[in-house]
């Protein structure tokens, strides 16, 4: 009988020591809310599966395109981009037309804001559209707002 109580002491303990620092006062409590961001990460994998599964079929090849085609900036009256955030398959790719970089005036810094700017932009949008990132409630005022404030910042 002994055995039982130190077992039983000893478990206890343990349980306090897992839930010591957190806002929980149950190990009931921990499990569940393990529970439901186990589910809440699976809805996301799950539509990233599929997103990905649905993408493959002709009717959606148009989304495809899109993230082929990407964001581009030009210069000036340029006919070529300057710089160009793609994805075609996997992964985002920036592609930067180095003949017409070495022509800006402080092109240095500009072109890195400019690359960090439509980078995080296109990334963000490619992974959120994908499924992989949850997506957010930003509106585009604010997401311009923040592509002003990183661009002056980085003046």
């Amino acid at each position: 009988m002994d055995q039982k109580k130190k077992a039983s002491g000893s478990t206890a303990t343990a349980t306090r020591e897992k839930l010591a620092g957190l806002p929980f006062e149950k190990a009931a409590d921990l499990k569940k809310a393990q529970d439901e961001l186990r589910f809440q990460m699976w809805k996301r994998l799950e539509n990233a599966r599929l997103f990905n599964e649905l993408s493959q079929k002709d009717e959606y090849q148009f989304i495809k395109e899109e993230f082929k085609h990407g964001l581009s900036c030009n210069y000036g009256d340029e006919a070529d981009y300057l710089v160009k955030v793609f994805s075609e398959g996997l992964g985002v790719k920036i592609d930067i037309n180095k003949d017409l970089v070495k022509n800006i005036p402080n092109s240095k810094a500009f072109v890195e804001t400019l690359i960090r700017s439509m980078g995080d932009t296109f990334s963000k949008s490619y992974y959120q559209a994908k499924g992989i990132l949850a997506p957010d409630t930003v509106s585009i005022d604010e997401l311009v707002k923040e592509l002003q404030k990183r661009t002056v910042q980085a003046q």
